[in-house]
């Protein structure tokens, strides 16, 4: 069966039929594997209705095609509006690349934004109205602390990038330190209290 595009891609192709904000939340463990990408899409009824409508193509809800393929659904709404949490998927796009020294995540998000934006006819000057009809907030936690990336706020391993428009959606680049074995760690630990005790003896 043919798998639903559940990530940005999906998004940015309804986005003219109405306000979106997309939450990534998103952790890679100390081997480099990204073992937690959660999204949670905010919209309305329309754009809900056309989740299904693209997902029907196969005969199956949005809700259907996203348990199908091995991932947790919950959808919260609030008269027109209508929250939807989707876990447990893999990645679309995002990867990573393992050095000894160094990890690096990407999640090339940019490149659909720009390919839908070059796509897009404007023949009533509305982009700049567009432009402000979604939002994504991406939440990331690297094992070790990130020592370079693009996010707009970095704290220890954790970075946040908020895209608040078309416009500023950007690949999510981000660079940490592989954190050391906290077997080597606690060697060394050992090691230096045992030298310290036999000084004290002396």
């Amino acid at each position: 069966m043919k798998k639903i595009a559940l990530g940005l891609s999906l998004v940015l192709m309804i986005l003219v039929s109405g306000c979106i904000t997309l939450s990534v939340d998103s952790k890679v463990n100390k081997e480099g594997e990204i073992v937690q990408y959660h999204m949670i899409i905010d919209t309305n009824s329309y754009v809900y209705s056309i989740l299904n409508s693209e997902a029907s193509e196969e005969g199956e809800t949005f809700r259907e095609s996203v348990i199908s393929q091995g991932g947790e659904y919950e959808e919260v709404w609030d008269g027109d509006d209508v929250k939807i949490t989707i876990k447990g998927l893999p990645p679309e796009n995002a990867y990573t690349e393992k050095s000894e020294e160094y990890l690096i995540y990407r999640d090339p998000i940019g490149n659909s934004a720009s390919d839908y934006q070059s796509g897009v006819e404007d023949p009533f000057g509305m982009s700049k109205a567009m432009d402000s009809t979604i939002k994504i907030h991406y939440y990331l936690e690297m094992p070790g602390e990130i020592i370079d990336s693009n996010a707009d706020f970095v704290d220890g391993n954790k970075a946040e990038w908020h895209m608040v428009t078309l416009s500023s959606i950007r690949d999510v680049y981000a660079k940490s330190e592989v954190p050391s074995l906290p077997g080597i760690e606690l060697f060394g630990a050992v090691c230096m209290l045992m030298v310290t005790a036999l000084f004290v003896k002396q």
